[in-house]
């Protein structure tokens, strides 16, 4: 593709001599013929006398300025073909991808047209020179903007990436740190942090904060306090040299923290609701313009994710406040019963955990856990407080709990991935040889966490005092919590007929941390720590430390 015509081609030059011929020698050939054949014999002057020698002389000198205007012109001529082919070279060089606007330069040696002795004498430039010059100017400022522009689609993208993330990803304690990570990286700082503002504490503390643990200031202290309190962005080189900038924090860390670029995000409502601060620009001495603008864009997408996160998270606190409620009011019934729930519950993850299940199923297991006895509620106080054993029909209606508990829990709205509770929950009284109750199910047709459950509350029903004696196979044992070593017999003895192996043999293994976490609570020192001591004999110094506390 032709981006420039030549200003003197061959056949431009070709047709430049011939006007220049036309337009100077003519009207001089003319001149000379009148005076020759005119002038001259009109004032009878002899041609080879003095008179005569001036005009052939002046003649001839008058001759001599179309001829260098001629010289000059065509030297002018010659200079800007060779600029004009130049920068069609090299702009057909930037098209081709060959080469970038920044490589390219015209300079006067490449174009064999030095300065002459008068510009070199002034320091001025001539018309070829200033042509060159702003041609020059021209390539470097498309540079310029080439790179601006390069470097503007590299943030855009990093936006869109981000904004990607921010959709994409619906579990905010992985989002953000990835996406603070995403902001250091686009940023070329050292370090970002996102912070929350508690407006009823007045604190702000990171929910993300790289390379330290986390912090809690008072709102209006420091730099992000002072962000939190005035909504305004703030853009320092040197963070020591504001007063309120605490160094403390530097000095204790080891860290330096130089230039700070930090602004707040802002809710729906427009109250702010977090901090975003960014420190440390790598390779320049603060942050510039463009990192202000992405920052900014890139607040808008996260305060809306930050919304939604401590919007989930009320929400989560609302519904497991209600859960736990229900379940303590269920304990509640009995005085016998009291914490039942939250032993079976914690129980239950320890097994859990230990058999690797994942966030999900761990979820599902917890509420199913809390809520496995909800369907008491429906048991009649004449029953559910009786002291002593059932008569059949009495069993009978007791053990029409775990149905109810079904019932009552297929009416609460549970999110898709929490659907399975009201089955795993109604399970807990269901036996891996088919004899249990409700629907008599067996083996590997009972969910893992009902066979969970079954475990915890078992140990749980056996370690606690109850209304009706407990016995093993040999002894009747009373009311009273049964001896942990009977317990943990039992517990082997049924597994395979009422208790799933593999579930029994988890907890077994995770027992230790189950009577450590309620020693001094449910467990007395008394009860458990012989038993603990046997397990687990590297545990006897922990017992010792909380005998002493």
């Amino acid at each position: 593709m032709t981006l420039f015509t030549p200003m003197a081609g061959e056949k431009s030059r070709k047709q430049f001599l011939i006007v220049f011929t036309l337009s100077c020698v003519i009207p001089l050939l003319i001149m000379v013929f009148i005076v020759y054949q005119y002038l001259l014999p009109l004032i009878e002057a002899d041609l080879d006398g003095l008179l005569g020698s001036a005009l052939t002389y002046g003649i001839a000198i008058m001759s001599l300025f179309p001829l260098l205007s001629f010289f000059l012109m065509f030297r002018w001529i010659r200079s800007l073909e060779k600029i004009t082919g130049e920068i069609q070279m090299k702009s057909r060089e930037v098209i081709n991808g060959q080469k970038e606007f920044c490589e390219q330069t015209i300079s006067l040696q490449d174009l064999q047209a030095p300065a002459t002795d008068d510009t070199r004498a002034t320091g001025e430039e001539n018309e070829i020179q200033s042509l060159i010059h702003s041609f020059n100017a021209i390539f470097q400022t498309a540079a310029d903007q080439l790179a601006e522009r390069e470097h503007l689609k590299e943030l855009l993208a990093s936006l869109i990436a981000v904004a990607s993330d921010l959709t994409s990803e619906l579990e905010f304690n992985r989002l953000f740190p990835m996406i603070i990570g995403r902001v250091t990286e686009v940023m070329e700082a050292e370090r970002t942090s996102l912070y929350v503002i508690d407006w009823d504490t007045r604190e702000l503390w990171t929910k993300v904060a790289e390379g330290v643990e986390r912090i809690t200031l008072p709102v209006g202290k420091g730099i992000s306090g002072r962000v939190a309190e005035t909504g305004q962005l703030l853009n320092v080189a040197d963070a020591w040299d504001l007063p309120y900038f605490d160094r403390s924090f530097d000095q204790r860390n080891r860290f330096r923290t130089r230039s700070v670029l930090c602004l707040p995000i802002k809710g729906r409502t427009g109250q702010n609701i977090g901090v975003l601060q960014v420190i440390n620009k790598k390779e320049k001495d603060r942050f510039d313009r463009r990192d202000e603008i992405f920052l900014k864009g890139l607040a808008s997408q996260v305060g809306i994710a930050l919304e939604n996160s401590l919007l989930i998270d009320e929400l989560k606190l609302s519904f497991n406040s209600s859960i736990s409620t229900l379940s303590a009011i269920v304990d509640a019934r009995h005085p016998l019963t009291a914490g039942h729930s939250l032993r079976v519950t914690e129980y239950s993850l320890l097994i859990a955990k230990e058999m690797g299940l994942g966030e999900n199923d761990i979820e599902v297991l917890r509420l199913a856990a809390l809520l496995h006895d909800i369907g008491k509620i429906g048991i009649r106080d004449a029953i559910l407080l009786k002291d002593g054993l059932f008569t059949p029909e009495e069993r009978a209606e007791m053990n029409s709990h775990p149905a109810k508990t079904r019932l009552i829990l297929e009416n609460f709205y549970f999110p898709r991935s929490l659907r399975t509770v009201p089955e795993i929950a109604c399970a807990h009284h269901e036996k891996i040889d088919g004899s249990g109750y409700p629907e008599g199910k067996c083996g590997d047709a009972l969910h893992l966490g009902s066979r969970i459950i079954a475990v915890a509350d078992v140990f749980d029903a056996l370690t606690s005092r109850r209304e009706y004696p407990k016995y093993t196979s040999q002894k009747t044992l009373g009311c009273v919590p049964m001896p942990l070593g009977d317990a943990i017999a039992l517990l082997q003895q049924e597994a395979g007929n009422h208790l799933a192996p593999e579930v029994v043999a988890a907890f077994l293994r995770c027992l230790p941390q189950a009577l450590l976490h309620f020693r001094g609570e449910h467990f007395s020192p008394e009860y458990m720590d012989e038993t603990l001591h046997r397990l687990v004999p590297e545990c006897t110094h922990v017992v010792d430390e909380q005998r002493l506390s």
